[in-house]
């Protein structure tokens, strides 16, 4: 179970505010509190964006986050309490201020073909896929291609010298201690044609690009982990997934939040046959990365409206689907905000350490818009409070870590009766059912065998359980 952390707003450890090694690696009995296996780490390197995602030295951490030292002990730290680190790697782009794209704005032959430069006028027309944004940026009266905005210039992989370069960045970080890495915009390496002129996919490139990059890692650390970020439709991200051997669903989180969201068991178990439809066979190509929200993603508690309730019952849902669950820092205290495409600083507020926000290891980088002080979400007010949203959160965690066989289970049945969402796996010969009540009074239930309660809760008799509403269970 990963837990994805943005180290500026997680922990600080030398009193400037900003979130830091230092303080993260304090906070390590935090995560393995939580019942935490694995971190992911938003981009670390050196970038002048807060969020790290457009890079200008891919050889250094960011002054702010401490040195590689810190990063390195921070490592050795985790690996101690059992927990693999893995770091957001966004080769897709640099920063402008990278030097190699300030070179190629100087004229340097060779760093301007590590990146993509106008060649026909009619290519300006092109567009996102998504939004129908322009892809083509203007400095110095020169135009560059970038996808993601003017601020990231995207790098050209025809460039075999570039490739290498990818490689040696990856072997520096796995050298360091990195047990692997999260590939960021995987499907867009290659998605720019120029026959065409417009941006479209090449799929085919792309995953043998990721192929020869994922070969090279596992030479160096052949249990390397890797999870790509491919924000399409299944059968699209299989073709990636089976490459890394961890593809994130994002299908599967839609499915959760929108039919919780409506209490629509039925639409969701629909939702589930086809979004984790590799886990209903006998073989299973790669591991589903299942996910509720992310930075990129309004988080959940503003998702279902401050409905607790809702967001328990989601937390329960994805903890009882196979794969690899991956948490997003703040979500188990129930951290609010809205996702703006233009300033997603909404959902990477600070982490209320403390109900005031301030104190020893709190960073205060950005206001707390989403999540004001006195609010009651703090880990300083909720930790200490038996039935607390994070308390809860915490538990159906719990369940999990020691449940930890769900991940590579079989899904034999999905079925919807009285407004009850029933998730039949199996792993090893032995049949597991789950139960998710979406109603809002309590079910009675035939008593099939030894019950545990997820969230919620239940009451046993002689031959049936009372399983109250948006309460979840596991029978044996």
């Amino acid at each position: 179970m990963f837990y994805e952390l943005f180290l500026r707003s997680f922990a600080d450890g030398n009193g400037d505010g900003i979130g830091d090694f230092k303080g993260a690696t304090e906070k390590l009995d935090y995560l393995a509190e939580l019942g935490i296996t694995g971190i992911w780490l938003l981009p670390i390197m050196k970038s002048p964006s807060y969020h790290g995602y457009t890079v200008s030295d891919f050889y250094s951490v960011n002054p702010a986050y401490g040195t590689l030292e810190d990063a390195k002990v921070f490592l050795e730290r985790a690996h101690t309490k059992g927990m693999k680190v893995i770091l957001d790697m966004p080769l897709n782009h640099t920063a402008i201020t990278h030097p190699w794209f300030l070179k190629a704005l100087s004229g340097d032959n060779r760093h301007r073909s590590k990146y993509l430069w106008l060649e026909k006028p009619e290519w300006l027309k092109a567009r996102r896929p998504w939004d129908n944004q322009k892809v083509w940026s203007k400095l110095n009266g020169e135009y560059y291609y970038a996808l993601f905005g003017p601020g990231s210039p995207d790098l050209n992989y025809e460039n075999p010298e570039l490739r290498e370069e990818a490689k040696r960045i990856l072997s520096f970080w796995l050298s360091l201690g990195f047990d692997g890495f999260r590939f960021d915009a995987a499907k867009h390496i290659f998605d720019f044609s120029k026959e065409t002129g417009k941006c479209e996919y090449q799929h085919e490139r792309n995953i043998a690009f990721w192929k020869d990059l994922t070969e090279h890692c596992r030479k160096i650390n052949p249990d390397a982990v890797f999870v790509s970020e491919v924000w399409d439709d299944p059968d699209i991200v299989d073709l990636y997934s089976t490459v890394f051997g961890i593809g994130f669903n994002f299908p599967l989180a839609y499915a959760i939040k929108e039919n919780i969201l409506v209490l629509n068991p039925g639409k969701l178990a629909e939702a589930l046959y086809h979004v984790m439809n590799r886990y209903f066979g006998d073989e299973i190509l790669y591991a589903s990365g299942t996910f509720l929200t992310n930075h990129d993603m309004t988080r959940l508690l503003s998702y279902m409206k401050g409905d607790e309730s809702k967001a328990l019952l989601a937390f329960s849902v994805l903890t009882t689907l196979p794969g690899i669950p991956f948490i997003y820092y703040g979500e188990e205290l129930g951290m609010k905000g809205e996702y703006n495409e233009f300033a997603n600083e909404a959902q990477l507020e600070p982490f209320p350490w403390f109900e005031l926000g301030s104190g020893p290891w709190q960073t205060e980088w950005k206001a707390f818009a989403s999540n004001p002080p006195f609010s009651g979400l703090s880990y300083e007010v909720q930790g200490l409070t038996i039935h607390s949203y994070f308390s809860r959160v915490k538990n159906i965690l719990h369940f999990r870590k020691k449940n930890s066989w769900i991940g590579n289970c079989k899904i034999l049945e999905i079925k919807v009766k009285n407004n009850v969402l029933f998730l039949a796996v199996e792993v090893k010969g032995e049949t597991t059912l789950f139960v998710h009540n979406f109603n809002p009074k309590a079910v009675i239930l035939e008593k099939q065998g030894h019950t545990t309660l997820i969230n919620g809760e239940l009451s046993e008799f002689e031959n049936s359980i009372s399983l109250e509403r948006m309460s979840s269970a596991m029978i044996k």
